[in-house]
């Protein structure tokens, strides 16, 4: 058998066969693949489905305004309020410290005590105190002492004087031993009392019925002069530094009556105006205004307040608080129409008296649902 060569050339018909089929194997991938991408979209929009209802309008009865109580809604006009925003100051802040260097033994409040007028807030250690008390009373016994013995000398020397049995300048000298011991007496005993007062530094009293800030001091610490042992406020005496603007400060007078705002207490109280500061602020342009509070239940110290002061009245749409409907964050209405009753969603501002001031979504003469007929 003689071998093939391998150089010998491949027939025609065999080149041509290879590349065809593999074009005719693409073309059928490809295909399927087509295919298979048509069907799936086919199934993706409901074909092969049974049952579906196709999209489409369906009419919904207008609900009728028959039964119902409405209400139209108007234009009215509201007296304009401009509010001048300040914080809650207290009128007598005052911080307690020592007169007298000494340890601190007993601390008698904490922050947040009320206190009397009087009582103790802190006792200091006297002992030191109380000896040179001791120290004075010994040197005003001396001196008294020394005084009696002056004057026996002179009821001695006077007569022997008045005899000429002595001479001038001795009965001179005796005087000047009375006169020198009556000063030194009144001297000491002007020490005594300091001493004594002193001593009465050690107790730490209250000077007004107020309210205790904080405590800055505990028992151990040194007490000094000009170092703080706690902070306290006068209660019931409160204000509100409000910051007014310039233009609104001709409407403002010392003694009148305003409405002040706290908002951590959700409720308005009344505030007579005490102090207006002669000074403007070049930044804000506004001027400090004092409001005394005539009712300071439950307000602190540096609460946020607002001074309302009175504008131009403006003109408002609002609408009866029965009307609106609350869903979540949304507020709607019922608008009575000629087609029905439509619901819509309206955007609501400030209360005034028992309506809603509307900022959108409804005008002036529509009608609106407020309940149903008794």
């Amino acid at each position: 058998m003689v071998p093939e060569d391998p150089n010998a050339p491949i027939p025609a018909a065999e080149t041509a066969q290879t590349p065809r089929g593999g074009r005719r194997a693409m073309l059928w991938r490809l295909g399927l693949s087509v295919t298979a991408i048509i069907l799936l979209m086919l199934w993706i929009l409901g074909t092969f489905r049974r049952g579906v209802i196709p999209p489409g309008q369906q009419p919904v009865a207008a609900e009728s305004a028959q039964g119902l109580a409405t209400q139209q809604v108007t234009m009215r006009a509201v007296p304009g309020v401009t509010e001048a925003v300040g914080t809650v100051q207290a009128e007598q802040l005052a911080s307690i410290t020592a007169r007298v260097v000494a340890n601190v033994v007993e601390m008698r409040v904490s922050a947040g005590q009320r206190v009397s007028s009087g009582e103790t807030l802190a006792v200091l250690d006297d002992r030191d105190l109380r000896h040179r008390v001791e120290q004075a009373e010994e040197a005003v016994r001396g001196a008294e002492a020394t005084l009696a013995q002056a004057r026996s000398d002179l009821n001695r020397d006077k007569p022997l004087f008045d005899q000429q049995v002595i001479a001038a300048y001795d009965f001179e000298h005796t005087q000047t031993n009375l006169k020198t011991a009556e000063a030194n007496l009144h001297r000491l005993q002007q020490a005594l009392r300091e001493a004594e007062v002193n001593l009465s530094y050690a107790i730490i009293r209250s000077p007004f019925p107020g309210m205790v800030v904080d405590k800055l001091a505990n028992v151990g610490d040194l007490a000094a002069p000009g170092k703080p042992l706690l902070t306290m406020y006068e209660q019931g005496r409160l204000w509100l530094e409000a910051s007014v603007p310039e233009e609104l400060l001709a409407g403002i007078r010392i003694g009148e009556f305003r409405t002040l705002r706290i908002d951590a207490r959700g409720r308005d109280v009344r505030g007579r105006v005490v102090e207006i500061v002669p000074s403007s602020d070049p930044a804000t342009r506004t001027v400090l205004v004092r409001v005394h509070l005539e009712d300071t239940r439950e307000i602190v110290p540096g609460m946020f307040g607002r001074l309302m002061l009175p504008s131009t009245p403006e003109q408002v749409l609002t609408v009866p608080a029965s009307a609106v409907i609350r869903a979540g964050q949304l507020t709607m209405v019922d608008v009575a129409t000629q087609a029905g009753v439509q619901r819509r969603t309206v955007q609501l501002g400030r209360a005034i008296g028992g309506e809603l001031e509307v900022l959108s979504g409804l005008q002036s003469g529509e009608t609106v649902v407020t309940g149903k007929l008794q």
